[in-house]
């Protein structure tokens, strides 16, 4: 359902933004991620229709980070629950889920990112990403590193991170 609602949010963005009816230049995004290979896959595997203008296409990946926040929370959740016996990483989870979340987790400056983008606030898009790849920065890295997490969080957090960071590269186009 939550996919849904965001497709048909991408959908009326796309077409309230139909006057910019240009073309994005993936490779120029693309460029300037720290995962360029990523990225060129995320971005080419969108539809067309969130193609053909920047604030299209950021609508759609917030919908993809949404997801990937969403998806990320459920396996913190489970690894608290199986780090019982393991107090400090269980602490350590507990950490990043508070990161992740939605109160002042990414989770919450997705959503808030989102509504910036539709009131046309492009800088404060901008600061939300920031501040979910300092979420993810926090949960990998902050207080109690987790160096030996052979868990797939860090792939997770991995994967949040690069969307965050390509959805702030496609706010800084907007902003020029």
């Amino acid at each position: 359902m939550a996919r849904f609602s965001s497709l048909v949010i991408v959908f009326l963005l796309c077409v309230v933004s139909s006057y910019a009816t240009n073309d994005v230049d993936v490779q120029a995004i693309c460029k300037k991620a720290t995962k360029p290979y990523f990225c060129l896959k995320l971005l080419n595997s969108t539809p067309e229709s969130a193609r053909e203008d920047l604030v299209c296409l950021a609508s759609y990946t917030i919908g993809v980070l949404s997801t990937d926040v969403s998806n990320t929370i459920s396996l913190i959740t489970k690894l608290i629950a199986q780090s019982v016996s393991y107090p400090k990483k269980q602490n350590h989870y507990k950490n990043c889920l508070s990161r992740f979340g939605t109160d002042d987790g990414a989770l919450g400056e997705v959503a808030q990112a989102l509504q910036l983008l539709k009131d046309m606030d492009y800088n404060g898009v901008n600061m939300h990403m920031s501040s979910v790849m300092s979420d993810v920065d926090d949960c990998i890295s902050g207080d109690s590193p987790s160096n030996d997490d052979t868990s797939m969080l860090p792939k997770h957090a991995d994967v949040v991170n690069q969307v965050a960071q390509i959805i702030l590269i496609i706010s800084n186009m907007l902003l020029n």
